[in-house]
């Protein structure tokens, strides 16, 4: 198994852990060559070790894995613990959700709701997202190093 970078790794690995295992036979169908004839067993049971090294993590870090890769809600209001809360939980669980899914309220909304001006709105959103994306970065540069046998190449060895 090859894998570009260490995101398509871990997204792959929550991907086979959050999903039923089903075979479907297709006519002509043929394995994928990057996975080397592993059966989905195979596949399964790699996963599980890549999940294994992801539940070491620090809590944090994991919840920040499981609220990008699987947008589910535990993790998401967990991680408002860590955020300012300047307005509000409600507001920082938005801001949440909107970067692990790409939905939710945008800076003029929360401006509105808060009566403050949109660049304000705007400015605490991007230091919301700036914590996010430093404890997601802090993961991937930890889960890099002992999975670089399965990776094309190395981009958070060098942060770390």
């Amino acid at each position: 198994m090859q894998f570009s970078t260490i995101g398509a790794l871990v997204g792959w690995a929550f991907q086979i852990e959050t999903v039923s295992m089903v075979k479907v036979q297709k006519f002509g169908e043929a394995l994928a060559p990057a996975f080397e004839g592993l059966s989905p067993h195979d596949l399964k049971a790699q996963s599980a070790m890549i999940m294994a090294k992801i539940n070491r993590l620090p809590f944090e870090q994991r919840a920040v894995l499981w609220a990008l890769h699987v947008q589910r809600d535990t993790e998401m209001v967990y991680l408002t613990t860590h955020t300012p809360c300047k307005y509000g939980f409600k507001t920082d669980l938005d801001i949440i959700r909107k970067w692990a899914t790409g939905k939710g309220p945008g800076c003029r909304d929360l401006g509105d709701r808060h009566n403050v001006h949109h660049t304000t709105a705007h400015r605490y959103e991007k230091a919301v997202i700036r914590q996010l994306e430093r404890m997601m970065h802090q993961a991937y540069a930890a889960l890099e190093v002992p999975m670089a046998e399965v990776l094309d190449r190395m981009s958070y060895a060098a942060a770390a």
